[in-house]
């Protein structure tokens, strides 16, 4: 384990004091028991694997184990370990430093939202972070993009414009990170993205798609019309929504107790508010996809 490149991302990222010493304490605790090889040996095999962390879910299970870290924490560990071959190839790649750092910052968003959902500073999403570690994700100003292929079943025409099944495309993704959610700050993200992927672009558009429980369209009976996740959505071009039995993205609204029975969520956020009403009125909460091409300047396909 580097220790070395433990506290330089976590120093980069902001990671707030606490989770910091938490880490560094947990890092002494799996050299102490014998360990530091075991992580280190799950990050290699991770890479050798095509990046699958199928395969070393057991090995992680183990050190946490071994080690009696808690395993979110021990996720943590492993997914800063697995980030710094990534940073290099990301330098490499002529990514400025400020953006790559700006990229890794999603693990703070993570641990936050860990030690709010769990109570422990770790990571419970590990899955997330291969488009990471493959230097497909980029984080620019409020939102990130990851470079994919767009996988409608047929192809997407609005003003002219046509995208055709596996054309690339970004898909849009929203950390937690408590930036400004606004038209500006959303605007703003869109211009960066257009300058940072110009030379692909060969002068056409920015296309960029979103899956999320974000622009599912009874937002906007849910929440209020100033809000600025109503505000998000109409930057879409929606062409798929879904309801669903199960509110899975319950925790991103109620954090830590959104177990409990609908009746004692909390109601400290207006969205709280929102959502709880929503959901004692027996109503489903669901996902929606869509789509949005930037020219640099506005969104075209409105």
């Amino acid at each position: 384990m580097d220790q070395q490149f433990l506290k330089l991302l976590m120093d980069k990222t902001g990671f707030p004091e606490e989770a910091k010493q938490e880490a560094l304490r947990c890092q002494d605790v799996l050299v102490q028991t014998g360990q530091e090889e075991a992580l280190d040996g799950a990050v290699e095999c991770l890479y050798s694997h095509d990046l699958d962390l199928k395969v070393v879910e057991p090995l992680v299970k183990a050190i946490a184990d071994e080690s009696c870290v808690n395993v979110y924490t021990v996720w943590l560990l492993f997914l800063i370990q697995a980030s710094q071959p990534a940073v290099n190839a990301y330098l490499e790649k002529g990514v400025p430093e400020d953006i790559v750092w700006d990229t890794f910052s999603d693990l703070k968003f993570k641990v936050l939202e860990c030690k709010n959902v769990h109570g422990v500073w770790g990571n419970f999403v590990a899955f997330w972070y291969p488009i990471f570690f493959s230097c497909d994700l980029v984080k620019l100003g409020r939102l990130e993009y990851e470079s994919t292929t767009y996988e409608g079943k047929e192809p997407y025409e609005k003003n002219g414009f046509v995208i055709n099944p596996g054309d690339p495309v970004k898909s849009i993704h929203i950390p937690s990170s408590g930036e400004p959610f606004d038209e500006a700050a959303r605007l703003d993200s869109y211009k960066r993205a257009y300058e940072f992927f110009r030379d692909e672009l060969d002068g056409g558009p920015l296309v960029c798609v979103c899956h999320s429980w974000l622009l599912y369209p009874q937002n906007r009976e849910i929440l209020s019309p100033a809000s600025n996740i109503v505000s998000f959505i109409g930057d879409f071009d929606l062409i798929e929504s879904g309801s669903e039995e199960v509110f899975h993205d319950a925790w991103r609204v109620f954090g830590g107790e959104y177990q409990k029975p609908t009746a004692e969520l909390p109601e400290k956020t207006s969205m709280q508010r929102a959502f709880k009403n929503w959901l004692l009125q027996g109503k489903q909460t669901g996902y929606g996809f869509g789509v949005l091409i930037f020219d640099g300047e506005k969104i075209v396909n409105r």
